[in-house]
């Protein structure tokens, strides 16, 4: 491979957008909370008012205020350091151009080294949410970098430009980068819990219990026992990069090393 996979254990400011207020802790939160057990500043990007899934008794006011109080309380568990909301309609008919544009004001504003979103190329992912929101958050790393690109805020003035050096996508069917977990699992599933507003007891007991499975799965033959996969990228591979075919064909899996 030409242009080397980065380094996950490196990162040291993550922007993690997601569609959904627990799409990010469901996807990546053993990652997220180990990287912030190292020092890593975790910030949240949260896309959509999250209104769809929401439990039917509450209106639309109290379901906006439980949602940021529960995704507030799962980011503690996490070490998540500030959360950002963009309320963009949940499965509504927003704009991809405008979403962009967003995206890229917060990621010039934040300047992370690493991006962490739903992964909008997995096979046979129909939400459009998620295929929107990946997508723009991986156009965002690479046009966040353009001087004649405007996001349409203040953050535009004094903008220099600097490097995204990696993205990594959560719920992705082709993982290259296997992430142990074991030391802060409780803290994942905790987060978990913080969840109510869409699950109920018994869907989150459900919820454990598959993500267990998969956690378990990934983590066959190593030397720990759960762990998360990821499909991490440089910015240089999602463009005309001589690396494509390698990139999709490649089935090894690197293990991330904690020191």
């Amino acid at each position: 491979m030409l242009v080397a996979i980065p380094d996950l254990a490196t990162a040291e400011r993550v922007l993690c957008i997601q569609p959904h207020y627990d799409d990010n802790d469901i996807g990546a939160g053993g990652s997220l909370a180990a990287l912030a057990e190292r020092g890593a500043e975790i910030v949240y990007v949260t896309v959509t008012d999250d209104q769809l899934g929401v439990r039917e008794e509450l209106s639309e006011g109290e379901a906006r205020e439980v949602l940021k109080r529960e995704q507030l309380a799962a980011g503690e568990q996490v070490g998540v350091s500030d959360q950002r909301w963009l309320e963009f309609p949940d499965g509504g008919e927003y704009d991809y151009f405008e979403l962009r544009r967003a995206l890229v004001a917060e990621v010039r504003r934040f300047r992370p080294d690493f991006i962490f979103t739903c992964d909008p190329w997995a096979a046979y992912e129909a939400h459009s949410d998620h295929t929107r929101v990946g997508r723009a958050a991986a156009e965002a790393a690479i046009f966040q970098r353009l001087p004649r690109f405007r996001s349409g805020v203040e953050v535009d003035r004094d903008y220099t430009p600097h490097d995204v050096r990696g993205i990594a996508f959560y719920f992705s069917t082709a993982p290259n980068v296997v992430v142990p977990i074991d030391a802060v699992r409780d803290r994942k599933h905790k987060a978990l819990d913080a969840y109510q507003a869409q699950f109920s007891p018994v869907e989150l007991q459900l919820l454990h219990g598959a993500l267990e499975l998969k956690e378990r799965s990934w983590a066959a033959g190593q030397s720990f026992d759960y762990a998360e996969a990821l499909k991490v990228l440089s910015p240089v591979h999602l463009h005309v990069s001589p690396d494509a075919e390698e990139v999709v064909r490649n089935q090894d899996r690197v293990v991330v090393a904690w020191t």
